[in-house]
């Protein structure tokens, strides 16, 4: 089976650790780095280098990282979502996670677990930050309830900002770790990997963002996943320093060949409450094909600790 071993976490460490290595070799023909200028009032793309929308990755998105040397945020989020997924019965899906982040210079280190509850006729895994996968419809004749704690995701990023140019990319790489029972339905057995970049251009209180990510998906006994990409792209905009609107666009490759590919549309809007370390994130989305839910929504709350920033 593919990613049954540990090439997959390797592969995602020499993605990580290649930009900050380069950097200490030093050469004169390379542009200087400069310390990446994360500014509190825009956000980067809600998709968190996984290009899809989860309980996990929005509140992480909307929680910047200032310039500092060590910074640490904790989230809590929830999202609900329902739609037929091109099929004739509703599928519902209720997600809440915990997620924790440690920024130390450029590099952004992310770990986050799921609590969901699926209820549907179809057969549907936790994937890489909570997202649902997908994999086939109509795989049972009524609703069946598959809930519990889901796959554990670790995710490392670093971030580069060429001197002189207001653009920042951000390299990432993440694993979806089986650590959810076989027993409650929710786990394909295996392990998922992706690699990505996210781009974000500030420019004053606009900051217009592109991100992708390819996708390593498990196969299981019963089922051959389709390895495939993930985009996104979109904008945020500032109201003041505490407060600030996302929308974007998002893609997801179909994990078989059952399946269609999820197009979606995000809008979501963040506030610092004033003179504490709190954010407040509430955000929906809007299906566009058959392979993303019709309408999802969700809230979380998140704590900046160390540097936050806009404190």
């Amino acid at each position: 089976m593919k990613n049954n071993n540990l090439s997959g976490l390797v592969a995602l460490g020499a993605f990580i650790a290649a930009p900050a290595m380069a950097q200490d070799r030093g050469s004169s023909d390379r542009p200087s780095l400069q310390r990446a200028s994360f500014d509190g009032g825009s956000a980067i793309s809600p998709s968190s280098a996984t290009a899809t929308v989860s309980a996990s990755s929005v509140p992480q998105a909307m929680e910047r990282l200032d310039g500092g040397d060590t910074s640490v945020d904790l989230s809590l989020g929830s999202l609900y979502g329902a739609g037929k997924f091109g099929t004739g019965s509703t599928t519902t899906i209720w997600s809440s996670a915990v997620s924790a982040r440690v920024h130390v210079d450029r590099l952004t280190l992310s770990a986050s677990l799921p609590w969901m509850q699926i209820r549907s006729r179809s057969t549907i895994f936790t994937g890489i930050d909570a997202t649902p996968v997908l994999v086939a419809p109509n795989t049972s004749a009524v609703k069946r309830t598959a809930e519990g704690f889901g796959d554990l995701t670790l995710g490392a990023a670093y971030t580069i900002a060429p001197a002189g140019a207001p653009v920042e990319v951000e390299l990432s790489g993440r694993a979806k770790i089986n650590t959810a029972s076989r027993s409650s339905g929710l786990s394909s057995g295996e392990n998922d990997y992706a690699v990505g970049a996210d781009v974000s251009l500030p420019l004053g209180k606009v900051t217009p963002f592109a991100s992708f990510t390819y996708r390593f998906l498990g196969d299981t006994e019963a089922f051959v996943l389709r390895d495939g990409p993930a985009a996104s792209t979109g904008a945020s905009v500032a109201l003041g320093r505490e407060a600030f609107l996302v929308a974007s666009y998002h893609y997801s490759s179909a994990a078989t060949r059952q399946v269609s590919a999820a197009h979606e549309l995000f809008a979501g809007a963040s506030q610092r409450i004033a003179g504490t370390p709190f954010r407040l994130t509430g955000f929906v989305t809007t299906g566009l094909s058959r392979g993303a839910a019709a309408i999802s929504g969700g809230a979380a709350l998140s704590i900046g600790l160390g540097s936050p920033a806009g404190l």
